[in-house]
């Protein structure tokens, strides 16, 4: 054999060569045979899962990502310590400079989408490394501008975006190193926006007072790099490859070269994924890895039963599955093996769970499995399997045309993602249409509390000192609040929505009282204590809460939609309300509104029960009616 038909074979190994060629045509005749075209006719296959390891470098993951929640929440929490410097610089009403702080707080959750499709075709590290290089240099540019919609461009919308790249990777990441920790692990985490309040609004005021906002900002621009430290940490988990070979599941280490394919092509006639139609078309369309596993296997009806022993083979002994396999074939039974090279694999955020940071104990998906392996694969999405046009073009073997494929890759697995977050069709949804009020409404007026209470009671006669630590208490009891919040939450007797309803209710009764209680210390102290202790709970169950309502294969989109009222509201929500200070000269009024609208937020929600089973009532009747 020549070099010149060496140098082919090479090129086109996993590829079908144009046969009119001969085999010596011209390099655009080679075409690749995707992964999934070749499992479809039944070549066998591997699925790479990423499995939660629930121990070891989990833990350093886990202070990372709070260090990261410390500084971006400390930062956003504690603007209201830079306004009344703000306001002696440019002259600006009040509500005009909070607009600076509104738009950090909006633009890092309404860019949380966005950031989520770019973390589905990189990675955790990469975009906290970035996102926290981003936000430095918007904070150091935002330290040296003349005008307030500068400091509103710098500060408010590009930091805003670098805090969104820090704040998801940290808030995600613990739930990719933890499935039985996983509450524990992001309640740890997210536990860092109180103590970053804590510590931060104080050294805030204190920067202020001594060497004015600009220099504040400065420091806040090396915190803000010093994510980046903590991204680093944020190491990337490899894959488990869960094999399925030809016919039936058979255990083999195989040993193949890192450049060639796992599969090899045989003569299996295709076979199609017998899904619903309906499954298919819907937003969660792409089957799940253990649906594909149970079709290649032969089962055309998902069995976790023989799938959950089969696939324990993770974390017991081949003498173990002997037993509990067919007698008739003991030799028989599914592989789970690292590999360098998966056939077909998942992108960062093909869970349906990805956004849930509630105990698993509540998911039926979770309880009915019997191994960690089999969780993954019964919530992780191969969006690739219901590709039709994948590797179906005939692209020339280059590098230049490589460098294409993966860019366009990349592409479509962030598309994949960010089109499935901001699906706003959910909104049809009576119930999650009401749980989206409610949370505009939420933000609408969470905000005020932070950004003014301590200007408040500067203004009713306390010293300076002392009323820098209002926002710190807040902080502090906030985040006793999550952990409590959290605790109970895990247990399946209490009601998630109720728990978030009487506690945004009496969040808005404190915040619309405040200004009727006598003046003293101890009433602000007590109120900045009380309205922390109750946004805890709105935080820490947002996501269960959309579980109970939507499903968890409908959680990504719903976040997504969710993110984005949120960040609309938290944009314009303290401006709005300041603008009656400016009117009346008191903060009373934009107490009372604040206080209104959080009590309207839980209002609301009282009856989501009733409504979500008026609506699933109505589903069950629709089909009879056709």
């Amino acid at each position: 054999m020549t070099k010149t038909q060496n140098r082919r074979e090479s090129c086109c190994k996993g590829h079908a060569v144009n046969e009119n060629n001969n085999g010596y045509g011209p390099s655009n005749s080679c075409r690749k045979i995707s992964a999934v075209e070749m499992m479809k006719k039944g070549a066998g296959g591997s699925l790479a899962i990423v499995v939660a390891p629930d121990s070891g470098w989990g833990w350093v993951v886990v202070f990372a990502a709070f260090y990261c929640n410390v500084v971006v929440d400390g930062i956003i929490y504690s603007f209201g310590m830079l306004i009344n410097d703000m306001v002696n610089t440019f002259h600006e009403p009040e509500s005009k400079i909070t607009i600076v702080g509104s738009l950090l707080n909006g633009f890092y959750l309404i860019a949380g989408p966005f950031v989520s499709a770019l973390l589905n075709s990189v990675d955790f590290r990469s975009v906290t490394i970035i996102g926290s290089v981003i936000s430095c240099i918007a904070f150091i540019s935002a330290a040296y501008v003349k005008s307030l919609y500068q400091l509103m461009l710098c500060y408010g919308f590009i930091g805003g975006i670098g805090f969104s790249m820090v704040y998801v990777s940290a808030v995600l990441i613990p739930g990719f190193y933890f499935d039985k920790w996983r509450a524990l692990a992001t309640g740890i985490a997210v536990c860092g926006s109180g103590i970053g309040t804590f510590v931060l609004a104080p050294l805030n005021a204190l920067l202020v007072e001594n060497y004015g906002w600009r220099v504040t900002i400065m420091v806040q621009a090396g915190l803000a790099l010093s994510c980046a430290a903590a991204g680093i940490l944020f190491r990337p988990l490899k894959p488990t490859i869960v094999e399925v070979p030809t016919i039936n599941p058979v255990v083999m280490e195989p040993k193949i070269p890192e450049d060639e394919p796992l599969l090899t092509k045989n003569g299996i006639d295709e076979r199609k994924m017998s899904l619903d139609s309906k499954h298919n078309a819907a937003k969660i369309g792409a089957p799940t890895a253990e649906e594909i596993y149970n079709h290649l296997s032969g089962r055309q009806t998902p069995e976790p039963r023989p799938i959950s022993i089969s696939c324990h083979s993770l974390n017991t002994h081949n003498q173990y599955l002997k037993d509990r396999l067919s007698p008739d074939h003991p030799e028989k039974k599914l592989s789970a093996v690292s590999l360098r090279r998966p056939s077909v694999s998942a992108h960062l955020m093909d869970r349906d769970d990805r956004f849930f940071g509630g105990s698993l104990s509540r998911l039926p998906q979770y309880s009915s499995q019997v191994s960690s392996l089999n969780y993954a694969m019964s919530v992780t999405r191969i969006p690739a399997w219901n590709d039709a046009e994948e590797g179906n073009d005939e692209e020339p073997c280059s590098k230049n045309n490589s460098f294409r494929k993966n860019m366009k890759n990349y592409y479509k697995s962030a598309m994949h993602t960010l089109t499935t977050m901001l699906d706003f069709s959910i909104l049809s949804s009576p119930s999650f249409f009401l749980l989206t009020c409610s949370g505009f409404l939420t933000l609408l007026g969470f905000f005020v509390p932070f950004m003014y209470i301590s200007e408040k009671a500067i203004s009713m006669g306390m010293d300076k000192n002392i009323a820098v630590w209002l926002v710190s208490t807040t902080g502090l009891t906030n985040t006793f609040g999550r952990v409590i919040c959290g605790w109970i939450s895990s247990y399946k007797s209490i009601d998630p929505i109720l728990v978030n309803n009487v506690s945004l209710t009496f969040g808005g009764l404190y915040t619309v009282l405040l200004p009727f209680l006598p003046y003293s210390v101890w009433s602000y102290y007590l109120y900045a204590s009380l309205f922390g202790f109750s946004m805890a709970c709105f935080a820490s169950l947002r996501s269960t809460i959309i579980v109970e309502l939507t499903g968890l294969e409908l959680l990504t989109n719903a976040f997504g939609i969710l993110l984005m009222f949120q960040g609309v509201a938290a944009a314009i929500g303290s401006p709005l309300l300041g603008l009656f200070k400016d009117w009346t000269g008191t903060y009373d009024m934009s107490f009372y509104l604040s206080g209104i609208i959080l009590t309207a937020s839980a209002v609301i929600c009282y009856p989501l029960r009733r409504v979500k089973k008026w609506e699933d009532d109505r589903k069950l009747r629709r089909p009879s009616t056709v």
